[in-house]
């Protein structure tokens, strides 16, 4: 039996969730066309990039490079911060697009109200204050998870 080493399992969840993050935007969302499945689409695409920044990280723990480190999302994201992105020369704005999806998902679960508008669905929080997503917002969202993703390939493989 052959042991898979952490990162690689890391790099297999990230590509899953990015493969049905495009599945719901490029087959699903235009037969059903309700803007509720932007927030699957967002989930999924926020656990590709958590997975990707897992990958560096496990990867660079087996280097060495990183100490160990809990299982919790804010203390990796500030060791990423910390130690691989300058390491690895990793644009700040993946850093942005990680806190904005996860901000989006938190104030998901906490508004008190969400509609539809057109195509766009719209998040209020307590303040009313309005977060739209549009499917243009979406396929950006998208077009720069799959870059994170492949750079992230690409940092693993070239130790």
């Amino acid at each position: 039996m052959v042991l898979v080493p952490d990162y690689l399992l890391s790099k297999e969840k990230a590509r899953q969730q990015y493969d049905a993050a495009f599945h719901l935007l490029h087959v699903t969302y235009p037969m059903v066309n309700d803007p509720k499945l932007l927030i699957g689409i967002i989930s999924n695409l926020f656990s590709t990039l958590e997975s990707s920044m897992e990958m560096i990280l496990k990867y660079e723990r087996q280097l060495q490079l990183v100490p160990n480190y809990p299982d919790s999302f804010k203390y990796k994201l500030d060791l990423f911060c910390r130690k691989s992105v300058r390491r690895n020369n990793i644009p700040h704005s993946f850093i942005h697009l990680i806190l904005e999806l996860k901000d989006t998902l938190e104030l998901h679960k906490q508004t008190p109200m969400a509609f539809q508008r057109g195509n766009r669905l719209v998040l209020c929080n307590k303040e009313y204050s309005m977060k739209v997503l549009s499917l243009k917002t979406i396929k950006e969202f998208l077009d720069k998870s799959k870059e994170f993703l492949e750079l992230s390939e690409r940092i693993v493989k070239l130790r």
